[in-house]
């Protein structure tokens, strides 16, 4: 196992904040957080299948693995993940995160920052622009949404499981598990609440 990976599974099996699935503490809270970050500044990426949110760094190595995680769903049609960017772990985070929201294409900014993310420094493949006040005020706010969920971690991740009304919170996910998830899954809605139909 890649040794990347295997620390990440570390994480998610070995009890950290990270790996703790953390489930909004009422369905009226998860449900406004979800809300936050569907009108929050961000991007789909995916064409079909059920719609989650994930906060993600652009500098994030574990959001890089998510991301590699998912790439086949979503070329397949079988997920669609509306990306929240947040600029907290390095330096260059925010000026990262800015030239992917400030791009003609945030999506395709976003793919070519995981597809150039380099794993041994933990920075993205995109590269970082001169922060327009704008957009250095949205990502303000993404971050402080991030905030109210009660911890600052990435990926942290909303998912309507089967028959819910509000999103669960997800401090990361493994892929296994995110599998096991989607059969069943609802999109979430701009209201943040779930949707189950088709």
């Amino acid at each position: 196992m890649n040794p990347i990976r295997a620390a990440f599974a570390a994480l998610l099996l070995g009890g950290t904040l990270l790996a703790t699935p953390g489930q909004a503490a009422t369905p009226v809270q998860g449900a406004a957080l979800a809300r936050g970050a569907m009108h929050a500044a961000g991007f789909t990426l995916g064409r079909a299948g059920p719609l989650i949110v994930a906060f993600e760094d652009p500098n994030c190595r574990f959001c890089h693995l998510f991301s590699t995680d998912t790439q086949a769903l979503l070329a397949q049609g079988r997920l669609r993940i509306r990306v929240v960017p947040v600029a907290f772990l390095k330096p260059d985070s925010k000026a990262r995160a800015a030239a992917i929201l400030q791009a003609p294409d945030p999506a395709r900014a976003w793919q070519d920052n995981e597809s150039g993310f380099d794993v041994g420094s933990e920075e993205g493949g995109y590269p970082p622009a001169a922060v327009k006040p704008a957009t250095a005020t949205a990502l303000e706010r993404n971050l402080r949404l991030l905030e109210s969920s009660g911890e600052v971690l990435t990926p942290s991740l909303m998912i309507c499981e089967r028959g819910q009304a509000a999103p669960t919170l997800l401090r990361g996910v493994e892929h296994s598990r995110l599998l096991r998830l989607l059969p069943g899954a609802g999109s979430i809605t701009p209201r943040g609440g779930c949707s189950f139909g088709g």
